[in-house]
């Protein structure tokens, strides 16, 4: 394996992705992946440039942002904050390139949906406006995390709080395998009195839960309720905008329901 190829993979491309971003074919890829020089220098530049310009590089501007908006709360650190907006960047940018080119990949192995039950995409299947209606979303989100507001603090759409719960554990992963990217934010190691820290990714979930607008939040993730919300809200759906916050979940417990009548 080479540098450029195990650079690729290190940043989570596929050659397709990694091709369609440099505006160049899959063929010519591979060929500047094997050898830069069998290509021209203009078409090695672009192939390059992608390697360089990745989501998980984000702006020192965003850090900043990020550092600045969430360092005095106590309910997310700003560590995590900027993980959550790597990740919901990095799928945008996933989606941006099978758009492109969608005969390439299944819909159900790019982005977000790659964590979702695949039950949810049975209704999306190839769908280019699901796509792209989910690709601006996790732009919106990122650029919310970064000035310091998050799904679960204003009412909005399902789909934005259902991206976070399926970000959540992939944003772990980067903070705990890539600290080097996290390095210009200062860590929150979190304490006995009940300090938030950056490890503290159970806590962060509970909060989520709690705050959520939507109690179904997690459910497209896998969970067995998964059936009766696809009858009762389907994929086109979720990004409707709540006029106000939803005060109950589409699953609460018809027995109990009767039992308050």
């Amino acid at each position: 394996m080479n540098d450029r190829m195990a650079l690729r993979k290190d940043l989570n491309l596929t050659q397709t992705a990694a091709a369609a971003r440099a505006g160049v074919s899959l063929a010519t890829w591979r060929r500047w992946e094997a050898d830069p020089d069998s290509v021209a220098t203009d078409t090695a530049g672009a192939c390059e440039r992608v390697l360089r310009a990745h989501p998980l590089h984000r702006s020192e501007t965003a850090r900043d942002a990020i550092e600045l908006a969430w360092n005095g709360d106590n309910r997310i650190t700003p560590r995590q904050a900027f993980a959550l907006a790597v990740v919901l960047g990095l799928w945008a940018d996933e989606l941006r390139a099978w758009i492109e080119s969608p005969a390439d990949e299944p819909l159900h192995d790019v982005g977000p949906f790659a964590v979702f039950d695949h039950r949810v995409m049975f209704y999306v299947g190839e769908n280019l406006a699901f796509a792209a209606a989910t690709r601006d979303r996790c732009d919106a989100v990122a650029r919310e995390i970064e000035s310091g507001t998050l799904p679960f603090l204003r009412p909005g759409r399902f789909i934005d709080e259902v991206l976070m719960g399926a970000a959540l554990p992939t944003a772990e992963a980067y903070l705990n395998e890539m600290p080097e990217l996290f390095e210009d934010i200062r860590p929150r190691i979190g304490d006995e009195l009940d300090e938030m820290g950056d490890d503290d990714w159970d806590v962060l979930s509970d909060w989520f839960d709690d705050e959520a607008f939507a109690a179904d939040w997690e459910v497209p993730l896998g969970l067995p309720a998964l059936p009766v919300l696809l009858a009762e809200r389907h994929p086109f759906t979720w990004f409707d905008e709540e006029g106000e916050a939803p005060s109950y979940s589409l699953l609460r417990n018809p027995a109990a329901e009767a039992d308050d009548r």
